[in-house]
């Protein structure tokens, strides 16, 4: 079974508290947790129901104003925290929002806002989708990691393709983002109901916590 129908039927048959569930992904960047929050919403509409993705990156300054900050995506205070926890709470009420989405290349978010209304699961994903002011109003929360060698190649790779950085700046930040990650980041985990571990591209391995069951 694909890992996105086994979260799936776990998401499915976890207890309903209000007309939405909200799904946190949180972990490190660039370990997928947009493509796989995008899968798990396409499996869950086979099953008729209607559902979201929201990614924390929308309210994310642009990579100019955070570099003059000294600032990285790591950092909460990268984020407009109040306009990403508005927005959720808004969404758990059954009201719609209004978001610019955020492009990795060009490091701004785009001219047109994006209309989103209510359905009966939102996926919330982002670095700090797990922070302690939108727990509240989560009611899955799931991480994903990796080994750390791992992480820093395919963040090397990211940083290239995705950023479009070069390879010198690229290599100037890789230990400090490590690091920030490490502080910022990786105790989200102990806070998730599942656990996510990238063995390698798009595969993982699903790990159930409190009950220490494992899906391969």
């Amino acid at each position: 079974m694909l890992i996105e129908d086994k979260l799936c039927d776990e998401i499915i048959s976890y207890p309903k508290i209000d007309n939405q569930t909200t799904v946190s992904i949180c972990g490190a960047a660039d370990l997928g947790k947009s493509y796989l929050s995008k899968k798990i919403a396409e499996s869950l509409s086979k099953r008729n129901l209607k559902t979201n993705h929201l990614t924390l990156d929308s309210y994310l300054m642009d990579r100019k104003t955070r570099n003059k900050k000294g600032l990285s995506g790591y950092d909460i205070e990268a984020y407009n925290k109040k306009e990403a926890l508005n927005n959720l709470i808004e969404l758990k009420n059954g009201k719609s929002i209004e978001f610019k989405p955020y492009n990795h290349k060009d490091g701004e978010k785009g001219f047109d806002s994006m209309k989103m209304n209510p359905a009966d699961i939102l996926i919330f994903d982002g670095l700090h989708s797990m922070h302690s002011s939108f727990l509240p109003y989560v009611d899955i929360t799931i991480f994903i990691y990796t080994k750390d060698e791992y992480l820093k190649k395919i963040r090397r790779q990211a940083d290239l393709i995705k950023r479009n950085y070069t390879t010198e700046f690229s290599e100037k930040i890789s230990e400090n983002e490590f690091n920030l990650y490490k502080t910022n980041i990786e105790s989200y985990r102990e806070k998730a109901n599942y656990l996510l571990f990238l063995e390698s591209k798009w595969k993982y391995k699903l790990i159930k916590t409190g009950y220490n069951t494992v899906y391969n």
